[in-house]
């Protein structure tokens, strides 16, 4: 990746039900406004594309929310617009990820989807204990998992991301190796990993509070980090990044998700939806970090008619809840940090040539203390996690920052 990269992620807030540990954007709502979600969203990239103006995205992802509920005509319209305003590089076609999950996806949704241009799946199936399925409030079951891949791959689907809980409250490791096992099975190409981690104001927050369910674990988080990572890595999969592993066997073409990497490298990218945050750079070195905002009514109201004029950027916009400038010396620590998270580290060499600036210089005594402490493994040419290290990421994160 290289900072000319940029991509478009798109936010659909819409939800049947919300997780129990779920603090996302979202609503739940009996009735999506599809049709007025798609021309606020069409407005708003209408308005915004001139931050970005000459862009060429090599990634659109769908996030959400469930974007999967979205009308497969509207998720086209939107999709093909964006295409237009921001077109691929020559020779390259972005990669398109759309977060589904595992139920009521049918036949027709899924060649739908192939037909407006969606490559990669990105899958939530969480877990297969139909228990633990219960208990974060997820509206499938295990079988439900399976069906989706089956008819993904029926449809023409090559890519498909799998996602899945571990530290959950109860979880034994044999159940997680159970879980690993039923996910190896249907062969993704790529598996995200996510530590069930207890945000404010969720639903499972309250349920610890009033002794209904049990915190998760720190030691037998780790110890199930490891046993993915193993299991994974025998599995034929690359550990790429602190979360996520890709595939890696004779023939494979590079499967580490392009979207998600535009985070971790510092690419730029226009948010567009309920609460979707955007990154951007200045001519002058620095940057502008923004979100928009979290109410989905609110939202609308703004977007619900086409603007007059560009986007006019200001840090007191009330379509915003976020607006950061942030100056050089911020970006190199950001950037440092968030380079660390992929498991191949940082280079030097291409680190000054991006930023003028050496860790080694401006960083010698932090980098002492990590090495020392077996955190982080530094030679001549870089530096990167230790795989004591990936379980103390944010610790060594908040180190150069």
């Amino acid at each position: 990746m290289t900072l000319t990269d940029f991509g478009v992620y798109v936010h659909f807030p819409y939800c049947r039900q919300r997780c129990s540990y779920c603090d996302f954007a979202v609503a739940v709502h009996p009735q999506i406004p599809h049709e007025e979600y798609l021309q606020s969203l069409l407005h708003e990239l209408a308005a915004k594309a001139d931050l970005f103006a000459g862009r060429r995205a090599v990634s659109v992802y769908f996030g959400g929310g469930t974007p999967s509920l979205w009308q497969p005509d509207c998720l086209d319209a939107a999709l093909s617009q964006i295409v237009s305003v921001f077109p691929s590089p020559d020779g390259v076609s972005p990669e398109v990820t759309l977060e589904c999950d595992p139920g009521d996806v049918s036949m027709a949704q899924l060649q739908a989807w192939q037909r407006a241009g969606v490559t990669r799946l990105s899958i939530g199936a969480q877990s297969f204990s139909p228990t633990q399925l219960v208990s974060l409030r997820r509206q499938h079951q295990p079988q439900h998992i399976v069906e989706l891949v089956d008819r993904a791959r029926q449809a023409g689907f090559a890519r498909i991301s799998l996602d899945l809980l571990v530290g959950m409250p109860g979880q034994t490791l044999p159940e997680l190796s159970d879980d690993l096992r039923k996910l190896l099975s249907l062969r993704p190409e790529h598996v995200s990993l996510y530590q069930l981690t207890v945000e404010p104001h969720t639903m499972l927050s309250v349920q610890i509070r009033r002794g209904q369910q049990r915190p998760p674990c720190p030691e037998l988080q780790a110890d199930a980090y490891d046993l993915v990572r193993a299991t994974l890595a025998d599995a034929g999969f690359r550990h790429y990044e602190i979360s996520n592993f890709a595939r890696m066997q004779p023939g494979d073409p590079d499967l580490r998700a392009v979207h998600n990497r535009l985070y971790w490298t510092h690419g730029e990218y226009l948010g567009l939806g309920v609460s979707a945050h955007s990154f951007r750079r200045l001519p002058d070195g620095t940057a502008e970090r923004f979100a928009n905002q979290r109410g989905p009514s609110s939202y609308l109201r703004t977007w619900h008619k086409p603007s007059p004029q560009p986007f006019a950027l200001q840090p007191d916009d009330p379509s915003l809840s976020l607006y950061e400038l942030r100056d050089r010396e911020s970006l190199w620590k950001e950037a440092l940090w968030l380079a660390l998270r992929e498991l191949d580290g940082v280079r030097y060499d291409q680190f000054v040539a991006l930023h003028d600036r050496d860790p080694r210089v401006l960083c010698a005594e932090t980098l002492s203390s990590l090495t020392s402490r077996g955190l982080i493994d530094a030679d001549e040419a870089g530096l990167r996690l230790s795989s004591h290290g990936v379980l103390f990421a944010d610790e060594v994160g908040a180190a150069f920052l």
